[in-house]
């Protein structure tokens, strides 16, 4: 695109010399400087929305006055003025900003970059004469000169700089095409107003050189060397030297080429690909995406594909592979470098140029010294030719730029750590580590597929181990291959210790820990310090919060550094989970070499705060998870005492989405438990098993809670808080009550409730009186219960605990349903109902409307019931309570059966008893199957009213509850009773 624009009247905005606006025929200077100031500033930033705070930074740097925000509101409103004056509206207002609305052909700043872009782009000197030169005569004096504000000169700075470049840019055109005697003049002048600027000396010199005139171009030298020595102590650059010694010699290399064009030495295309692989293994969407993109329909632009993925991950190998399928459509050659993006010292896009410019048959003696000439050059020279460019190992997008052709008929294959994003490649493939399929291939490949046949199982452990890692993999295919009289569970076996796994993984000049040394030591230390510490953890994944814990730095901060380390694979975005958070996760050989930089890195001292501040943090999470859930009640409690501070808005999601969280943090609840556990943080890893064991009571996950309490149980012993030894196997007791083991739970909760007296715990011998409720009623003792609800109820109330307050109202509502008082239990869970909604809790508010729904049932309100009962099964569903589920269902069958929809009772009861099975509780299996039993019978289905009964009654004998095996005998005996009658 040609930008053809008049200079002066066709332009609305100008800052390359004094800030103007024009509009109308007429010209508006703004009045004051300071305004300039901010109207120069907001152009910089056109079409893009300035805030507040980087205005007044911009205008003031760091000492703003009190009435900055004051001036620049007055300021836009000038602005703005001074526009629809000119009848223009360009300034809006956007949320937290401004926005000033030019389009490119409107602001001079705009053109004149539109332009250097133009010449920039590989042009024949000719039309970087005519694009520089239109694009400098927009200049009018110094950029913003009669501008104010603290950002000014640095910008001016800039700004003149590039308009230096462009003039010395516009130069080397001019002399490339001959024009050596018009250059003089200018030149002259240039140099006197620079006299240290060496390229313009040096472009004088050969100007000079080139027009006869010897002895001038070599005084001009030593007069630049006299002026360097005296008034800084130095001698001339390289390229001036060069140049001097050049002239000395009559060097023929000095004159100007034929026709002005660059010319090349006479060679072969450049074939620099690497020997292709002989086990290229699978990659086969991957590869077909790459070549895809190399072969495909030509543009003005080269087509550029960016491999990336992990240090080890088989970038440069599929680079190689993919080059060498498309050579042939390249017939003027390839062109490869390493750009050493890993090292300390990666290549300079000058070495690189040279390199390739020499490749090209460019003679080393014609090679530009500054960069841009290099790669003007070289885009000259690939222009029209069909060459494909390798550039492997690439550091970021401004190490690639000056190497990329200009011409459509080019093709270029990036390979990087990072994601390019910046670099405008329409194929981007992410190599990801292989599945197990393609590494035992790999394996097979190298050792002999035959051999990894015979072990089949352990080939695949050996891949597992390796974690699919190309080089992982490569490596101990070649350990093997170099050992065939081993065997390859032998190398399993090595591999399986952690420790000595990466001293494993070294062959033959080849390593992982070389690889993912060189990717450590480029970090910075935020990042290598975030690495180190989530790998420490024995979590298989973290959320955001976690990483905060761990560096004890602002969320804002820690997201970025996971950012950065995702862009270059040294972490991995696992998924999303059920509350919408980011999971973030590494390779476990990552982790590996991560937790050898942390054994080396960190004290002992930090490695133990580290696992504190991510318990401390969990507890906090946990503690408003359940509390947003139950109330504010004795667990949630105990959690907070060791909380610390978190971020309000990890909080208020943690709040959100209760046990969902808590379900998405499961492994990170377990991998820190045993944790704290190994570090002695017992005080921390008792409250953790506390809050953890929430989540498997709700989703019925016996066998885990079980497992769960048995950790606590130790460290509460190892702990020394007695309201820990006493609270635990209170909970222990309470699931073996739900599990039918009543005498062994009573003396468990006796032993408790001495505890609690001893030391004054109130509220902890509540909880304890509420288990001993649930074990009283399950045994039929509703009169001595009634009379314990009384008492823990007001222990509740004091305590402000509103879910225990709720749970003990809706029991005594429940005993007084059983015993047929129903006005009685219909006042005592409607207040249940009102005391749970005085906290956030939802969960005691669910449970006592399934209780409700039966009252409703009971008094003839079969529609209250079946909204209740929907909203519970709901609710429960939402969750995983099976439990929960289980009861609903049942509750939806009776509203079924007294519709007269037996069908929809019949499948309603069996979705309960199924939810009961799942629940794997006891005592919820054997009330449902007594209540679906009975149900059935009223249904006239008395055969499977028996079978139900009598599949529930062993495990009732089970339970030790008298009243429960007389109800269940006596049904089972009606049922009898009638299919006798029936026959």
């Amino acid at each position: 695109m040609t930008l053809e624009v008049p200079h002066g009247g066709g332009m609305t905005f100008s800052v390359l010399g004094p800030v103007r606006v024009r509009g109308g025929g007429a010209v508006s200077a703004l009045g004051r400087s300071q305004r300039r100031g901010l109207l120069g500033f907001l152009l910089l930033n056109a079409n893009k929305v300035v805030t507040m705070e980087t205005v007044i930074d911009a205008l003031w740097g760091g000492a703003p006055p009190p009435s900055a925000r004051a001036q620049i509101y007055s300021g836009i409103h000038a602005i703005r003025r001074e526009l629809r004056a000119l009848g223009l509206d360009e300034v809006a207002s956007s949320r937290g900003g401004y926005t000033l609305r030019a389009d490119a052909a409107n602001l001079d700043l705009a053109l004149f970059e539109g332009y250097v872009r133009q010449a920039g782009a590989g042009q024949p000197p000719e039309q970087v004469v005519r694009s520089l030169r239109r694009g400098l005569a927009l200049w009018n004096g110094p950029a913003l000169s009669d501008a104010s504000g603290a950002y000014v000169e640095a910008v001016r700075v800039h700004l003149e700089e590039t308009r230096l470049g462009c003039v010395e840019t516009l130069i080397d055109a001019e002399l490339a095409l001959g024009r050596h005697d018009h250059a003089i003049g200018e030149l002259r002048r240039l140099v006197a107003e620079h006299p240290l600027r060496e390229r313009l000396h040096a472009q004088l010199m050969l100007a000079l050189y080139r027009g006869g005139r010897r002895i001038e171009a070599l005084d001009l030298s030593r007069d630049l060397r006299r002026r360097l020595v005296e008034e800084h102590g130095l001698d001339p650059g390289q390229a001036v030297t060069e140049l001097e010694q050049a002239i000395l010699r009559a060097d023929p290399g000095l004159a100007p080429p034929p026709n002005g064009s660059v010319t090349a030495t006479p060679g072969g295309a450049p074939a620099q690909l690497p020997a292709d692989t002989t086990d290229f293994t699978g990659r086969d969407r991957d590869l077909a995406q790459a070549l895809s993109a190399l072969a495909g329909p030509r543009g003005s632009a080269p087509p550029i594909c960016a491999i990336t993925g992990p240090p080890g991950v088989g970038k440069t190998v599929f680079a190689v592979h993919a080059a060498h399928r498309v050579r042939e459509s390249h017939p003027d050659g390839q062109l490869f470098v390493d750009l050493r993006g890993a090292d300390s010292r990666p290549a300079e896009p000058d070495e690189v140029l040279a390199a390739f410019l020499r490749a090209l048959g460019v003679d080393g003696r014609r090679i530009p010294e500054a960069r841009e000439e290099r790669s003007a050059l070289y885009r000259t020279m690939l222009a029209g030719r069909r060459v494909l460019v390798v550039l492997d190992n690439v550091t970021d997008e401004s190490q690639v730029q000056p190497l990329l052709p200009g011409a459509g008929t080019c093709s270029v294959l990036v390979t990087s750590r990072r994601r390019l994003a910046g670099l405008g490649a329409p194929t981007t493939v992410e190599l990801l580590p292989f599945d197990g399929e393609e590494s035992v291939e790999l394996l097979g490949r190298i050792a002999g597929s035959a051999r990894v046949a015979a072990e089949d199982a352990e080939a695949r452990e050996v891949a597992r181990l390796c974690g699919g890692l190309p080089l992982a993999l490569r490596i101990a295919g070649s350990r093997l291959a170099a050992r065939p009289h081993r065997r390859i569970a032998e190398l399993a076996r090595r591999l399986a210790d952690e420790q000595r796994r990466l001293d494993e993984l070294s062959y033959s000049g080849l390593g992982v820990r070389a690889g993912l040394d060189l990717a450590y030591q480029a970090l910075g230390e935020a990042e290598r310090r975030l690495l180190r510490r989530l790998a420490f953890l024995d979590v298989p994944e973290a959320g955001p919060w976690l990483a905060v814990a761990v560096v004890g730095e602002r969320p804002a901060d820690t997201e970025e550094t996971l950012e950065r380390l995702t862009d270059i694979h040294l972490l991995r975005v696992t998924g999303v989970d059920g509350t919408g958070q980011i999971r973030y996760g590494m390779h476990d050989l990552v982790r590996t070499y991560c937790r050898e930089r942390m054994a080396e890195e960190e004290t002992a001292d930090m490695a133990v705060s580290v696992v504190s501040s991510a318990a401390r943090h969990l507890l906090r999470l946990a503690a408003e998870a359940r509390s947003a859930d139950r109330g504010h009640d004795y667990y949630a409690r105990l959690a907070g005492e060791l909380a610390v501070a978190v971020d309000e808005k990890t909080v208020r999601h943690a709040a959100e989405h209760a046990v969902n969280w808590l379900e998405a943090e499961a492994a990170t609840v377990h991998g820190v438990l045993r944790q704290t556990e190994a570090h002695g943080l017992f005080d921390e890893g008792w409250r953790i098993a506390l809050m953890g064991g929430w989540l498997y009571d709700i989703r019925c996950w016996a066998g885990e809670y079980r497992k769960i309490l048995s950790i606590a149980y130790r460290m509460a012993e190892k702990s020394g808080d007695r309201r820990a030894q006493a609270i635990v196997p209170a909970l222990a007791a309470e699931l073996g009550v739900l599990a039918g083991a009543l005498d062994e739970a009573a003396r468990t909760l006796a032993s408790s409730e001495r505890i609690f007296a001893e030391i004054g715990d109130e509220h902890g011998l509540a909880e304890v009186w509420r288990m001993l409720v649930t074990l009283e009623r399950t045994r039929g003792e509703h009169t001595v219960a009634l009379r314990r609800c009384e008492r823990i109820r007001e222990t509740f109330r004091v305590m402000e605990d509103h879910s225990g307050e709720a749970h003990t109202l809706r029991c005594v509502g429940q005993i007084h349903l059983v015993e047929g008082r129903v006005p009685e239990a219909l006042r005592y869970l409607e207040e249940a109902l009102r005391v749970a909604g005085r906290s956030r809790g939802g969960w005691k508010r669910l449970n006592t409307l399934y209780w409700l729904g039966e009252v409703y049932l009971r008094v003839g309100r079969a529609g209250e019931a079946r909204d209740a009962f929907l909203k519970v099964a709901e609710a429960a569903d939402r969750v995983g309570d099976f439990t929960g589920g289980a009861f609903a269902r049942l509750g939806l069958a009776h509203v079924a059966i007294e519709a007269g929809e037996r069908r929809q009772a019949r499948t309603l009861l069996a979705a309960a008893l199924d939810h009961a099975e799942r629940s794997e509780l006891t005592l919820v299996l054997c009330k449902i199957g007594l209540a679906v039993g009975e149900a059935l019978a009223r249904l006239g289905d008395l055969a499977r009213a028996g079978e139900t009964i009598e599949r529930v009654l062993p495990r009732i004998d089970g339970l030790a509850s008298p009243p429960m095996r007389a109800e269940a005998v006596d049904l089972l005996a009606r049922v009898r009773e009638g299919r006798k009658a029936g026959a």
